[in-house]
């Protein structure tokens, strides 16, 4: 069997890909990489890709792929927009801040207040120091970049089959399985967790739903609801719902810590392919 998961950064795809592969024999798990890059003859295998338009992997692109390829199974993972909106800034800087360390000191620093007032900064005040193209960008910016995100989403999920499958974070994180269990004709190991060979392991944050009532503010549910609405209905998300928490609390241990941690696992796994380079090297010369 084939199966195809598909969704956007911070989705929970990366999880999801690896419970699925646990409920199959003999199963080969793939995560990422440019659509049919590890595609072989395997008995069964998962593949999980992620739309990234940033990084060339647009919803065009996996049209286009599955115009080629056939897959047994597909499944469509969606995540509340909100607390997408709050787990992608905080993972902005898993790759380091090369040449970008003033902008990364600000935003830490931002987080940082937010943790000890969280009614002080509004939220997409410290999106607008966890752009990739400079820095501080315009609060419209940052709105707009969601609403493009949003709309390109939707239009994508309406093109869908009924061999498709939409699953969601929410239902992850709950373990209610039973639908897609259905679906794919097996059950998925919900114990299966992320391989620490992988890196990936170790920049599991929350695994909550909600976080973003502690983190928004009145202000940014004005901005952010008309970019969220067409996605929110058409995924099945209860589009009345934007209660705030009245008394929020934003945790260092999954936020600015968080931060500092994705840094340290950079530093560590950097210096961790570089000695498996030079254990190679040295291999062959002997």
């Amino acid at each position: 069997m084939k199966v195809l998961i598909l969704g956007t950064g911070k989705s929970g795809t990366t999880a999801l890909v690896y419970k699925v592969a646990g409920g199959l024999p003999n199963c080969q798990a793939f995560s990422g990489g440019q659509p049919g890059k590890h595609l072989g003859n395997y008995e069964n295998a998962v593949y999980k890709h992620t739309y990234h338009e940033r990084k060339g992997k647009s919803f065009d692109l996996y049209k286009e792929h599955l115009q080629k390829e056939n897959y047994d199974r597909k499944i469509w993972i969606a995540r509340d927009p909100r607390d997408a909106a709050v787990s992608r800034m905080l993972y902005r800087w898993h790759r380091g801040y090369s040449g970008n360390k003033k902008q990364y000191k600000a935003h830490l620093e931002l987080v940082q207040n937010k943790e000890q007032n969280p009614h002080s900064i509004p939220f997409h005040v410290i999106c607008r120091y966890a752009g990739h193209n400079g820095w501080p960008i315009t609060t419209e910016e940052v709105v707009e970049e969601e609403r493009i995100r949003y709309q390109n989403m939707s239009a994508f999920v309406k093109t869908l089959g009924e061999d498709w499958y939409l699953f969601t974070y929410e239902n992850m994180v709950g373990k209610n399985f039973d639908g897609l269990n259905e679906y794919l004709g097996f059950n998925v190991d919900d114990d299966a967790d992320i391989p620490k060979s992988t890196g990936k392991a170790k920049v599991v944050r929350k695994k909550a739903v909600g976080d973003w009532r502690h983190w928004f503010t009145e202000e940014d549910v004005k901005l952010f609801k008309p970019a969220y609405l067409s996605y929110m209905e058409l995924v099945g998300y209860d589009c009345n719902d934007w209660a705030l928490s009245p008394n929020p609390v934003i945790e260092p241990m999954y936020s600015s810590e968080y931060i500092k941690g994705l840094l340290r696992r950079r530093h560590f796994d950097s210096w961790r392919k570089l000695k498996d380079r030079l254990v190679r090297s040295f291999g062959k010369d002997n």
